[in-house]
């Protein structure tokens, strides 16, 4: 065996090690981007948590989305600082579908929450004056068409108040 065969076994191994650092490494990113959307998700569902429970808790609040409710100044403007939050929630989540973190399965659940939260007359009036404000022009005209397909849910309030008939 001359040094020149030596030498050519040599970069046989070697290039094989570089390959099965490769597949290691493309495991090891592929297990990353696995958790880094796990991460994701599980933010998502804390913070749809956190609404629910914010809207839980503050009867007043809750209440301020139905028709009949007469809202002082301060209901109303925690009826928006309320829907500001939700809606930069829901932009940040668009922004995880657009960037490719969450697919479109994920996205269109959560996007639903918008035709509820936007779904009463107050709502609606609220983001048409006020609320688009400070969003990405992508997600208000991605919101806009979302609104425009769905029927006003004002009743939702009312359903979820009176479910129990007896």
């Amino acid at each position: 065996m001359t040094l020149t065969d030596v030498a050519s076994i040599g970069n046989v191994i070697a290039a094989i090690a570089v390959v099965i650092s490769l597949i290691y490494l493309a495991r090891q990113l592929q297990h990353a981007n696995l958790l880094a959307k796990s991460h994701v998700r599980q933010r998502m569902v804390e913070q749809t948590h956190e609404e629910l429970y914010v809207l839980m808790k503050d009867p007043d609040l809750s209440g301020s989305f139905r028709r009949d409710a007469k809202l002082s100044g301060d209901a109303q403007s925690k009826l928006a600082f309320f829907l500001a939050a939700a809606m930069r929630q829901r932009e940040w989540e668009w922004y995880q579908y657009k960037d490719g973190v969450i697919d479109q399965d994920v996205y269109r659940s959560y996007h639903e929450v918008i035709a509820f939260h936007l779904g009463a007359p107050r709502t609606r009036n609220w983001w048409a004056a006020v609320g688009r404000l400070g969003f990405n022009p992508d997600f208000v005209a991605d919101v806009d068409a979302l609104l425009a397909a769905r029927p006003l849910t004002d009743d939702y309030f009312e359903k979820i108040r009176d479910f129990d008939p007896g």
